[in-house]
């Protein structure tokens, strides 16, 4: 292929043949890069039979409906026939633009229609204008609604296995709800490795469809005293008891007991001395084909492993189809044992939800729905086709990091989506909003974009490949009626100002958090923050205020050599400009007299003060932060270096907010609520 014929195609695909860097300067992507980019999207299949073929799925929004066909169906086309979802047919006239769009004469419901055009049946989704929002919610009345954020894995509870599970999320809801707090919002909490618990970063999984069963509840199955029986005839009494003190998580050791425990709860569920055989049928029969092979990925590999191989051995690579098939049905009660994992870990996070919405939470969880997964776990396995194998996604390079970022993780190819009518994207967005009132969208900016790396290039190498916005927009705001669940995107960062418009007009809530809230050299002050976005004082990937504070996040960044071209030196420069810099903002805005050495405490306090008077209608302040706690929950840039994703918080969920610094701080964050504009 020449390389103009290599461009055009390129950009007939989505993929961006220049791109612009964070200084401004036009850069263009080599023709190597572009090639193989479209080898990792499949192009060539692609759009073999683009012409001819008739999409499984459009979308149009309900009002003033305008949607895409293939030529060969819009052309000259004057009227077609809905058959709506909830019943009842009707025609309508139709009319086609220049570019190929037709236009009905009238609106339709929001929902997932029949469209009958020449003989052709194709599913129309008529999204509403917006998503639910926090209104829609909590009402017009409490408009000013707050919650807080946990890590989930660092709640403790007097019978967990060494890990948070949804049982200690339901005790702190319990908690939370009766302090007034309308949603608490959580890391991902999708499938992991069964077989490989070293990988346990949320934010890297295995299946965006399924959970992390680590997570899962035994008390949901069996009582107190049964569990304790039972640790006790596994002899795990004791490891159980030192995994729960510890102050970090064992992720592996906290697995194997785990495992262990819940393998004895199967072999009691199986003899009948547990109920829940036909609520356990209807759950399989739900989750259908994805459970299977989803069950199957996880037992393949584990037996796989226990005969030695690891990810690079052509066994594992190269276990799919016809012999995944031809082991699960030799191994049908491994297979029946995932499944009833799975069971457990979403009766588990039903039960959470259902806390909290029975307690008086408004929203109750958010969930949070990372943008990629590890290209050798279980959702990749089961969608070869649709998934941009041969390629990871990351950033270009920037301020911050001269050589750019590959995050190891793939995704949808952007074909596939087309081609499937968006059947995978839907599936991981209703997993998501399952057992949820809300869902943050991870590096939300991927609706718009993302910047791809091929394999064993570096990340500067890469290119930008467009994602179907409106499309993806028009879909996340039909889900999230059907859920009634808000959606909040991830807009940190270097964001295009199109995108915050674009998320802005679909209802999609941003996120406004204290440390990026500065413009030139001063802090903006909360009243001018975005009325549609959440506010925040920290997050996962940041210190905690006390931390940012005092500086314990550079404390780490120095003693790992993370500051690449800068130096410590400069950075604590730039750290105390800002903490100046928050002081006088806090002084003029008549929030709080706090001076630039005052102790993190009182930093803690102003920034929920800040936070709280923001015309958000959603605040959300993370545990760490009531808690007044230095270090973060996780440090971009490293891996086993800091302990991230390990960190427990001290005392039991049940009573963690009775904690007098918490309860403080709680109302204090209700004070500023009322007097926020």
């Amino acid at each position: 292929m020449r390389d103009r014929e290599l461009y055009e195609t390129a950009q007939r695909c989505g993929l961006h043949p220049q791109w612009i860097d964070a200084h401004g300067k036009r850069r263009g992507v080599s023709p190597e890069s572009l090639r193989a980019l479209l080898v990792a999207m499949q192009a060539d299949a692609a759009s073999a039979h683009a012409g001819e073929h008739v999409p499984h799925l459009v979308t149009t929004a309900a009002r003033r409906p305008r949607f895409m066909l293939p030529r060969h169906l819009g052309h000259e086309l004057e009227r077609v026939r809905v058959e709506f979802e909830l019943g009842g047919t009707q025609g309508y006239a139709a009319k086609v633009a220049r570019d190929g769009s037709v236009r009905l004469d009238s609106d339709l419901p929001p929902g997932y229609h029949t469209l009958e055009v020449r003989g052709a049946r194709l599913t129309l989704a008529a999204a509403p204008a917006r998503c639910f929002g926090v209104i829609d919610s909590v009402g017009e009345t409490d408009a000013r609604s707050w919650g807080l954020a946990v890590q989930l894995y660092g709640l403790r509870a007097p019978r967990d296995i060494g890990v948070g599970n949804f049982g200690a999320l339901a005790e702190l809801a319990r908690s939370a709800a009766r302090d007034g707090a309308a949603t608490i919002a959580i890391s991902p909490v999708h499938a992991m490795f069964a077989a490989d618990p070293g990988k346990f970063s949320p934010y890297s999984p295995s299946n965006r469809c399924f959970l992390n069963v680590l997570l899962a509840d035994a008390l949901d199955l069996v009582g107190p005293r049964d569990f304790d029986q039972l640790t006790r005839s596994l002899r795990l009494t004791a490891e159980v008891a030192g995994l729960r003190r510890a102050k970090l998580v064992d992720w592996p050791r906290a697995a194997a007991a785990h495992r262990r425990v819940f393998e004895a709860v199967f072999e009691r569920f199986e003899a009948g001395t547990i109920a829940g055989a036909s609520d356990f049928a209807k759950f399989r029969r739900d989750r259908g084909a994805a459970l299977t092979h989803h069950a199957c990925y996880e037992a393949l590999h584990e037996y796989l492993r226990s005969t030695g191989a690891t990810d690079q051995s052509p066994a594992l690579r190269d276990a799919q189809s016809s012999g995944a098939l031809a082991f699960s049905h030799a191994n049908t009660r491994a297979l029946t044992l995932h499944a009833f994992l799975q069971w457990c870990a979403a009766r588990s996070c039903a039960h959470a939800q259902s806390v909290c919405r029975s307690h008086g939470m408004a929203i109750g969880l958010i969930a949070d729905l990372a943008v990629g997964v590890d290209p050798g776990g279980s959702e990749c396995w089961m969608r070869p086709r649709d998934m941009l194998a041969g390629a990871t996604i990351g950033a270009p390079p920037d301020m911050l990091n001269a050589i750019g970022q590959n995050w190891g993780l793939t995704t949808f190819s952007p074909l596939a989506l087309a081609r499937e009518g968006f059947a995978p994207f839907l599936d991981i967005l209703r997993a998501s909003m399952r057992h949820a009132g809300g869902v943050r969208i991870d590096h939300v900016m991927s609706m718009l974009r993302l910047w791809l790396v091929p394999s064993g290039a570096q990340p500067r190498d890469g290119a930008y490949l467009s994602y179907p916005a409106d499309d993806l927009l028009r879909l996340v705001a039909l889900e999230s009626w059907r859920h009634r669940c808000i959606v909040i995107g991830e807009d940190l960062g270097t964001v295009p100002a199109e995108c915050r418009t674009r998320l802005a007009a679909a209802g999609v809530l941003g996120m406004d958090v204290l440390p990026f809230m500065q413009s030139g050299k001063d802090f903006t002050a909360p009243a001018r923050w975005r009325g549609e976005a959440v506010a925040m004082t920290s997050t996962h990937d940041l210190a905690p205020v006390a931390g940012w504070w005092s500086g314990r996040d550079l404390d780490w960044r120095g003693r790992l050599d993370l500051f690449g071209d800068s130096t410590e030196a400069a950075e604590r420069a730039v750290r105390d400009r800002e903490r100046t810099q928050l002081a006088r903002m806090l002084r003029r805005a008549r929030i709080a007299r706090l001076s630039e050495r005052a102790p993190p405490d009182s930093a803690v306090d102003a920034a929920i003060d800040t936070v709280a008077r923001s015309p958000s209608p959603l605040v959300i302040v993370p545990v760490e932060d009531l808690l007044g706690a230095k270090e973060q929950p996780n440090l971009p840039g490293t891996i086993a270096q800091h302990p991230n994703w390990r960190r427990r918080y001290p005392g039991d969920a049940a009573t963690l907010l009775g904690k007098p610094k918490i309860a403080a701080r709680l109302r204090r964050l209700q004070r500023g609520r009322r007097k926020a504009p």
